[in-house]
C-alpha cells in the first residue's frame, strides 16, 4: 500500500554502482531505511543531491511489514532550505545535529510526532534565521533530552546549584566532577533550560563555558543513550564558536 508522510533524511551510503541505501525518519512511519536505485548519474530519476544530511522531504513509498528495505516511489524536497547549503556556520551545525540524531533516535517502525515536529521546526528555524545563534546547538540538545525522556529536573539554586549527570537532577553537592557539572556550568544550564530559540540572545555565553557545557552534555547523553557515543563533529563547532 502507498503511504505519503514528510521525512528528514538522517544518513546514505553508497550501495552498487548507483544506488543508494537511505535512513530516514519519517513522520507517519518513524525510522524506515530505503534502496534507493539509479540516484547517480544522468539516468538516475532522483538526484544524489536530496539526500544529503537533515534535508526536509515529502516521499510516497510502498511500506510492507517485517521489510528491513522499503522502496521509494517519490520523494522531492520540501520545503527547499534557503540558507542552510550557503552557510559555513549553518551547515557545520546541521552536520553535528545529524550526527546527534543518528546516534540518538534507533527505534524503527515507531513514529514519534512530537519528536517529528521538533526535530523538523528546529531545523527550518535554523534556516530562516539570519544570524545563527552561538547556543542553538546547546538548546537544541537540551530540548532533544526531554523527548528522549532524560530532561534535567529539580532547579538551580542556593540549596542545589550543582547537576549530577547520573542522576539528570540539581543537587546539593559536588562530589563526583566527572559526573557533575560544576555551579557555573549548572546556572548556565539551568538558564538555558528556561530559553527558547527567541530568547536565546539573551544569554552571553563565553566560548570557553559553551565549550565546557557541550562536553558535559555529550557526557551526559552518553549516560542515559547506549548507542550513543564518539561524537566526532563536535570539535567543528567547538573551533567556530569559541569567542
Amino acid at each position: 500500500m502507498e503511504h505519503k508522510t514528510k521525512g528528514i533524511i538522517f544518513h546514505a551510503i553508497k550501495y552498487g554502482e548507483s544506488g543508494l541505501i537511505v535512513t530516514i525518519f519519517t513522520e507517519d512511519f518513524g525510522l524506515q531505511s530505503f534502496i534507493i536505485n539509479s540516484v547517480r548519474g544522468n539516468k538516475g530519476k532522483v538526484k544524489a543531491s536530496v539526500f544529503q544530511p537533515l534535508n526536509l522531504v515529502e516521499l510516497v513509498f510502498l511500506f510492507k511489514e517485517n521489510r528491513s528495505l522499503q522502496r521509494i516511489k517519490e520523494i522531492r524536497i520540501q520545503p527547499v532550505y534557503h540558507t542552510v547549503h550557503d552557510s559555513v556556520v549553518k551547515s557545520s551545525i546541521v552536520l553535528f545535529l545529524n550526527e546527534i540524531l543518528y546516534k540518538s533516535i534507533q527505534e524503527p517502525d515507531h513514529p514519534d510526532h512530537p519528536l517529528f515536529d521538533f526535530i523538523f521546526h528546529s531545523l527550518l528555524i535554523l534556516d530562516l534565521k539570519q544570524e545563527v545563534n552561538p547556543d542553538f546547538h546547546l538548546f537544541f540538545l537540551i530540548q532533544l533530552s526531554k523527548l528522549l525522556g532524560f530532561y534535567p529536573h529539580g532547579e538551580y539554586n542556593l540549596k542545589t546549584p550543582y547537576f549530577d549527570l547520573n542522576e539528570g537532577c540539581f543537587i546539593s553537592s559536588n562530589i563526583e566532577l566527572l559526573v557533575t557539572m560544576d555551579s557555573s556550568l549548572s546556572k548556565v544550564l539551568y538558564q538555558l533550560m528556561n530559553s527558547n530559540y527567541e530568547t536565546l540572545n539573551e544569554l552571553k555565553i563565553s566560548g570557553l563555558t559553551r565549550k565546557l557545557l557541550l562536553n558535559k552534555l555529550l557526557i551526559y547523553f552518553e549516560i542515559h543513550l547506549s548507542s550513543f557515543k564518539n561524537i566526532k563533529s563536535a570539535s567543528i563547532l567547538e573551533e567556530i564558536f569559541k569567542v
